[in-house]
């Protein structure tokens, strides 16, 4: 299969309904996904496990988690899909981001020269 237990997804089914969501099953001998709905066309959907066909699903690229304002939203997606162990992980995540970007800020100050109007370092 072209995908795993907790790839992110997008995926068609078989009522031709759009889906957002991520894995959370397969069927390797019927070759069929069970996607946990995060997103869909069908708000009747969302947070309900669809089986689709191995064929309708397109995995999503992956990125690194560098960005506070990426982190927060899937912090967010973590909360409405209950999932505890995936918001401890970016919360350490958004943590050590946010130290980092502190840090970051911190040291280009500190760098910085700064000189008056009649050019004297300050």
């Amino acid at each position: 299969m072209k995908v795993e237990i907790s790839d992110w997804v997008h995926a068609k089914t078989r009522n031709g309904e759009l889906i957002h969501g991520f894995v959370d099953g397969l069927d390797e001998e019927q070759r069929m996904a069970n996607v946990f709905v995060v997103k869909s066309d069908n708000d009747e959907s969302v947070g309900k496990s669809i089986l689709v066909r191995e064929q309708w699903v397109r995995k999503l690229p992956t990125y690194a988690l560098e960005d506070a304002e990426a982190i927060q939203s899937l912090i967010d997606i973590a909360l409405s899909t209950k999932d505890d162990q995936w918001f401890e992980e970016l919360t350490l995540k958004l943590q050590s981001v946010s130290k980092a970007e502190g840090t970051n800020k911190g040291q280009s100050l500190s760098r910085t020269s700064f000189t008056n109007r009649l050019r004297y370092k300050v």
